[in-house]
């Protein structure tokens, strides 16, 4: 919705523009600025954008020239030529158009001005006093090339008239687009000529005004744009014809409506109604409003634009608000199909469950896989500190027992000895033992094992060969060799002190202890030999070698 003053020089045109009509017509005369009639209309249409458009007699219209300059150098020259031409009136404005085509190539200026600035000032203070957004106060002259735009061809010297409601004509003269002059006459009725010559007659002063000033040459044309009402129409083109010089055309205002797409058609000649419309469809440049006048309009587009902020900043976050929702509804009807699944696949587990529950051993085989997996398979913890404490209860009591090393591991097989090396140096002894016999047979490989420290080891590759061990932990098995002191050559005491020594470890619970080696082979295959040693009887020690066997604790 957009709020046009159509202001001339005998009365103010309001109209209110609303989706391509205008919905609202309301005159006031001159001297009813201040009426509260006037207050009470800009009371209902004060948050509506106003644009005041002047039609006035006193709007002065000149050309000169400027050097070329941009910025604020052009802006501060431009102002300083109007405070010259209109010291006045603070209505003026000044408009660039072309450059000088030699020369210094200098910039062509229009500089128009309102004359008479009582004209508007009364307007203006009740417009502020109602805190109207007027965005701009604007020359109608210069605005009318959106009129021209209109037209299928625009010829290169053109001169647009308009009427004025109730008053007078208005004749503007653009040249390639630009407006070079503009003139409001009045219309005085005589009864002794028409309308038509009236205003056929007023358009030719102006043509030879124009041609005096040499704006077109002989070969150039002067073409009319006469904006009438179809009722009107034949009037005035009868008064054409008394002057053949003038080359016209007349515009008819329904056809132009029509085109701007204006829905409520003109009644009259009137041009305000269709001007008004070319300009809500066209963005406008300011021309005589203070920054003082334009404040509320200000005020207006930047409460508007934080209304425009806030609802981004709320539809964003309702729109965030709305994907979250439906994020959630999604997480949700997941959640509720994964709980249905799940329900479904413990439903089928406990089924599952209950019928293995019913089913019988179909044989033995099960249950001999069980007990062999958790009697040969199945790992077993197998640390040996209690295995070596109880070892050494039956050690601390044998004070002419010296320990030379232990040798232990686990294992699934009783039998099965780890490797074994014996101390490297020998025992020192009278008699000692070889054996003859023949050791392809297993009995003849545990006699020469018996025969010396060194057998130990292939005894255990013997036994690894015919019976290898399943990997496992089911017994400690220790591999523990020893050294009798002080032994005086007695063998037979010795072999007795050595049975009684093993037998220490057999008297503990869950333990089995074996003679692996002794200092004398006893094998009815050993052959005794005698020998005299160098070394005294205290010096001398018997080695023997004991396997100590015990259950891992749990199996």
């Amino acid at each position: 919705m957009k709020h046009f003053l159509y202001l001339t020089n005998d009365k103010l045109i309001t109209l209110i523009w609303k989706s391509g009509r205008m919905v609202s017509r309301d005159v006031f005369q001159v001297g009813e600025a201040n009426s509260k009639q006037f207050r009470d209309y800009l009371l209902k249409h004060r948050e509506v954008p106003t644009y005041l458009v002047a039609d006035l007699i006193e709007e002065d219209f000149r050309l000169d020239t400027m050097p070329h300059l941009r910025g604020g150098d052009a802006d501060t020259v431009l102002s300083r030529k109007l405070g010259q031409l209109y010291r006045a009136t603070t209505f003026s404005h000044a408009i660039v158009q072309d450059r000088e085509p030699e020369g210094r190539r200098d910039d062509k200026v229009l500089y128009h001005a309102i004359t008479n600035p009582d004209l508007l000032t009364p307007w203006l203070a009740a417009l502020e006093t109602s805190e109207v957004p007027v965005a701009g106060v604007y020359s109608s002259p210069v605005l009318s090339v959106h009129l021209l735009n209109q037209l299928d061809t625009i010829p290169n010297h053109a001169l647009v008239v308009t009427i004025v409601p109730d008053f007078g004509l208005r004749q503007t003269y653009f040249q390639n687009k630009l407006i070079k002059f503009s003139r409001l006459t009045q219309i005085i009725f005589d009864e002794g000529r028409s309308v038509g010559s009236l205003i056929a007659a007023e358009i030719s002063r102006t043509w030879q005004y124009l041609d005096s000033l040499r704006y077109f040459s002989n070969g150039e044309a002067l073409e009319v744009c006469v904006l009438v009402h179809e009722r009107d129409r034949p009037t005035i083109a009868e008064a054409f014809r008394s002057f053949p010089l003038l080359k016209c055309r007349f515009l008819d205002i329904t056809e132009i409506a029509n085109k701007i797409k204006l829905k409520q058609v003109p009644t009259t000649s009137h041009a305000e109604e269709v001007l008004a419309h070319l300009y809500a469809q066209n963005r406008l440049e300011n021309h005589f409003a203070q920054p003082d006048t334009t404040r509320f309009a200000v005020f207006r587009n930047a409460r508007i634009a934080l209304y425009a902020v806030t609802a981004s900043a709320l539809a964003a976050g309702s729109g965030a608000a709305g994907f979250n929702l439906y994020q959630a509804s999604q997480i949700s009807k997941e959640i509720d199909r994964r709980d249905t699944t799940t329900l479904g696949l413990q439903s089928e587990y406990q089924a599952i469950s209950n019928s293995l529950r019913e089913l019988k051993l179909a044989s033995g085989t099960v249950r001999d896989s069980s007990i062999f997996f958790n009697s040969q398979i199945r790992p077993q913890p197998a640390a040996p500190g209690d295995y070596l404490r109880e070892l050494s209860k039956a050690i601390v009591d044998a004070p002419k027992v010296r320990l030379l090393q232990v040798v232990w591991a686990v294992g699934n097989d009783a039998n099965a000895t780890p490797f074994f090396t014996p101390m490297p140096t020998p025992p020192i002894l009278d008699v000692i033992s070889e054996t003859k016999a023949d050791t392809s047979s297993p009995s003849a490989v545990a006699a020469i094992l018996g025969s010396s420290a060194g057998g130990i080891a292939a005894t255990q590759a013997a036994v690894s060969d015919l019976n290898p061990a399943m990997p496992g932990n089911k017994f400690h098995i220790g591999v523990i060799e020893f050294a009798m002191i002080s032994f005086d050559g007695d063998f037979r005491k010795l072999l007795s002190e050595i049975e009684v020594f093993k037998n220490r470890f057999n008297e503990i619970p869950n333990i089995k202890a074996t003679i692996v080696t002794l200092p004398l082979n006893l094998d009815t295959t050993a052959t005794l030999k005698s020998g005299a040693k160098k070394d005294t009887v205290d010096a001398r020690e018997a080695r023997f070698v004991i396997k100590v066997v015990s259950t891992v604790v749990g199996t």
